[in-house]
């Protein structure tokens, strides 16, 4: 292509920055509208079809009807007869990444791709089209655009009769498939392409790579104990074959290795006198291969819609710290870790096999809400197993807890429901002491007999908002936004000379529950754990009727007992003395002599980055004096909301402190929350609040 589109197209790149060049040329930056049109079909079927998308896209609002049609029509055309596979490939990408378009063109597409891969498979079209064609339909399918129906027909009909050049690609989609549409036929194609003589070793390594997730997967979903055991040996020996034969697949290393952990706590090796292996050895070994794996992936191309990366890395950073401070605990009566392992590794699964992906608003065309679509597995004895385990470690453990009697009386229950559960004993319904709380009442599904009339009322509403909140905390946050905030955050700590292990993956265990928790206040109503969250909403007033303000330490109380839950309990700590000559608001300690400090603060007056680093920053760095130099600021906003306030994306971000030419940077992530916001229908834009 020689045309004017080309020239435009030249001298936009030659001056684009970065954050242009990732978004693409809009319709004035190759030429104008009436420039695009003359030339469309050209650009649709060469190697511009990609940015002919993008144009699209940026101007699809303001292009009128028949515009809109006629280059909507082209990049159809250009769809049907790509230029080449990778052009079908990155078309896929800029579509999927546009709502308005997916309203436009999601379905015809859809129709399109389908076409292709069933022409390839059965030889009448380009092999090298199936890839790209079976991966742009997955995503429509996911993005809820297509009908996964036709797609699960394609795949479940190969047979290996097919062109190897058109299968090779494939298994890592078919297994991709299989976690969203879990359908027994994908796992017999797995099993015939993993056998296939005349596929590579590589693309038969792939098949064989899903068959052991999907074993995991079954694992995972066992209805007991036993069961769940059973499958995990049948994955790690799938596993640890391929980490035999195939020296680059650490990806499968690090399953093995984590599987062999997990498999330590099964009753024979964890009874008095047995041999126990070292899982501080093995946490070594795990770390290390992920961190190889890590730095392996770095150097190649990854499909970014297959990656969540940020959220993958904090669960292989759970299992490790979690295996650590096993190690010390195996050795005391009442030891913790099985069933935080399993929920680690269920943790691991979801993360590492979720999808991004962006979703159109029907209701609302040009909208949509970029997202990451996590598997769907039940796992009800894992989820169940380790919330009640989770339960009893709290009412043990947590100061907020251990010295109430009817906490006590609880966890009683709880080691009497967990001895009955492994002993294959009948349970006994709690009748109406747990009314009102279902989350509690629904983990001890039916446990010991509570007494109703003796259990304090307050302390319920504090373990239901804790058990919600755990039960949360296992799964994906499910929006893609919070995994990116999560990476992001994590390729600046990685520049730090003193990002080293073990620090880092205590501050990354210790960063994905700091976001969460702000990602989940951000969307909370001030009565999303009742009494704890209400500083979320308007303050109440004084007694003598003058506006109210909410104390700072109420945003510290819910910090606290947010980070209380989803970390090792007695690792979080508040108000420790003597930390760099001050007392800190909430401390991180996951082991002896390593502490993170998170400082909490109040602010009365519209915030702005610089004014919180000229406040706050010398105090939170401070902190890191005698620590590794990361550490964590979170900002209570108490000024005016009346005319909104920016997003979650805005108000978290990364503060460096150096306060000498020779020390290491400190490194303080800050986050800024919206406290005291007044009811939505409260909010009035600034213009009109006159």
């Amino acid at each position: 292509m020689g045309g004017n589109v080309e020239r435009f197209l030249q001298q936009w790149a030659a001056h684009a920055d970065d954050e242009e060049l990732d978004l693409g040329p809009g319709l004035a930056d190759l030429g104008g509208v009436e420039t695009v049109l003359q030339e469309a079909g050209e650009i649709a079927r060469g190697p511009q079809l990609p940015y002919l998308l993008s144009a699209l896209a940026r101007g699809l609002a303001d292009l009128p009807p028949d515009a809109r049609g006629r280059l909507a029509e082209a990049v159809l055309t250009g769809l049907r007869t790509p230029h080449a596979a990778w052009i079908l490939s990155e078309a896929m990408d800029v579509l999927c990444r546009w709502p308005p378009l997916l309203d436009l063109l999601g379905r015809k597409a859809a129709r399109i791709l389908a076409d292709h891969t069933e022409d390839a498979l059965a030889g009448d079209g380009q092999a090298a089209l199936a890839q790209p064609a079976v991966a742009g339909l997955l995503r429509l399918c996911l993005a809820g655009q297509a009908s996964p129906h036709r797609l699960l027909t394609l795949l479940t009909e190969i047979t290996g009769q097919e062109s190897p050049a058109a299968l090779e690609r494939l298994p890592i989609l078919i297994g991709i498939a299989h976690d969203h549409y879990p359908d027994a036929e994908l796992v017999t194609v797995l099993t015939t392409l993993h056998h296939h003589a005349g596929l590579p070793d590589a693309a038969r390594a792939d098949a064989g790579y899903e068959l052991a997730v999907v074993e995991l997967r079954g694992a995972l979903d066992g209805s007991d104990r036993a069961a769940v055991e059973t499958g995990l040996r049948r994955a790690l020996l799938r596993f640890s074959e391929l980490d035999r034969t195939q020296e680059a697949r650490l990806d499968a290393r690090a399953y093995a290795s984590a599987l062999e952990a997990v498999l330590a706590f099964t009753p024979e090796l964890s009874a008095p006198g047995a041999h126990r292996p070292d899982l501080a050895a093995a946490a070594d070994r795990l770390e290390q291969t992920v961190q190889q794996g890590a730095a392996w992936r770095g150097r190649l191309h990854q499909l970014d819609w297959l990656s969540a990366r940020g959220l993958a890395q904090s669960a292989w950073s759970r299992l490790v710290e979690n295996l650590r401070t096993a190690q010390h605990q195996l050795a005391q009566p009442s030891w913790y870790s099985p069933a935080t392992a399993l929920n680690d590794l269920l943790q691991i699964y979801l993360a590492s096999r979720a999808v991004h992906t962006c979703t159109a608003a029907p209701a609302e065309p040009g909208h949509g809400l970029e997202a990451l679509v996590s598997p769907t597995v039940e796992a009800a004895f894992v989820r169940h197993d380790g919330l009640l385990h989770h339960l009893e470690q709290a009412l043990a453990l947590d100061p907020a807890f251990t010295g109430h009697p009817d906490a006590q009386a609880l966890h009683a229950a709880v080691q009497q429901r967990r001895s009955r559960a492994d002993a294959g004993g009948q349970d006994v319904m709690p009748g109406k002491a747990l009314a009102g709380h279902p989350a509690l009442s629904a983990l001890f599904g039916s446990g010991a007999a509570l007494p109703a009339d003796r259990l304090d009322q307050e302390l319920l509403d504090r373990l239901e908002g804790l058990v919600q909140q755990s039960e949360r905390g296992y799964t994906p946050t499910g929006n893609a936004r919070v995994d990116a905030k999560m990476e992001e955050l994590l390729a600046v700590l990685r520049r730090s000379p003193a990002w080293t292990k073990p620090d880092s993956d205590s501050f990354t265990l210790l960063l994905e529950s700091f976001l969460r928790f702000v990602h989940d206040r951000f969307d909370g109503q001030a009565d999303l754990y009742g009494e704890r969250t209400a500083y979320l909403g308007p303050p109440r007033p004084k007694d003598d009727g003058s506006p109210g303000v909410w104390p700072e330490k109420a945003v510290q109380d819910d910090l606290h007992q947010h980070l209380s839950g989803m970390l090792t309990p007695g690792s979080v700590q508040r108000e420790i003395i003597d930390v760099a000559s001050g007392r800190t608001d909430v401390t991180y300690t996951p082991r002896p002599g390593r502490r993170f400090v998170l400082e909490v603060k109040r602010r009365k007056t519209a915030y702005s980055r610089e004014a919180v680093a000229r406040d706050y920053l010398a105090q939170a760095a401070n902190y890191t004096a005698t620590g590794p130099p990361f550490g964590m600021l979170l900002v209570g906003d108490h000024s005016n909301h009346r005319g909104g306030y920016s997003g979650f994306d805005d108000r978290v971000w990364i503060t460096s402190c150096a306060r000498s030419a020779t020390e290491v940077p400190r490194l303080v992530v800050v986050a800024v929350l919206p406290i005291a916001r007044p009811t939505p229908s409260a909010l009035r834009l600034p213009s009109l609040a006159h």
